[in-house]
């Protein structure tokens, strides 16, 4: 199982070739997406320039599964964002959520955000950069 966040969504529906690629290189995989992450990417949908495709959005992110968080996921953000501590980046509640819903799965959180991806930050959660090989 991996948990997703809204960079690596955003960059599947861009027809981005690391996301793209990515998805096939684990294609074996469940992929989990929570909640908030999902609005985020929609929601972009919705404010994005021109004539929106939120149905066509959904559609095209159907084979993941949204995942609902609660406020034990957001004590459990608050912990890894004081386990990562001032050495590490400021996580926001995004990107604290994401990586919540990553450790109460037990599943590795997969993004190219910087936050996420920075050593200080991979030292609490299992983070997998797909974009590692260039974007």
């Amino acid at each position: 199982m991996k948990v997703l966040d809204a960079t690596f969504l955003a960059d599947y529906l861009e027809d981005v070739d690391a996301a793209t690629r990515y998805l096939q290189e684990h294609s074996t995989e469940r992929f989990v997406v929570p909640a908030p992450a999902f609005a985020e990417v929609l929601v972009g949908e919705g404010n994005g320039p021109g004539e929106s495709d939120i149905e066509g959005a959904r559609d095209a992110l159907s084979w993941a599964e949204v995942y609902p968080v609660d406020g034990r996921t957001a004590i459990t953000a608050a912990e890894i964002a004081d386990e990562v501590g001032p050495q590490g980046p400021y996580l926001t509640g995004m990107d604290g959520v994401i990586a919540a819903v990553g450790r109460e799965l037990d599943a590795a959180v997969v993004s190219a955000d910087r936050d996420l991806t920075h050593p200080e930050t991979a030292a609490v959660i299992d983070v997998e950069d797909y974009a590692d090989t260039g974007r």
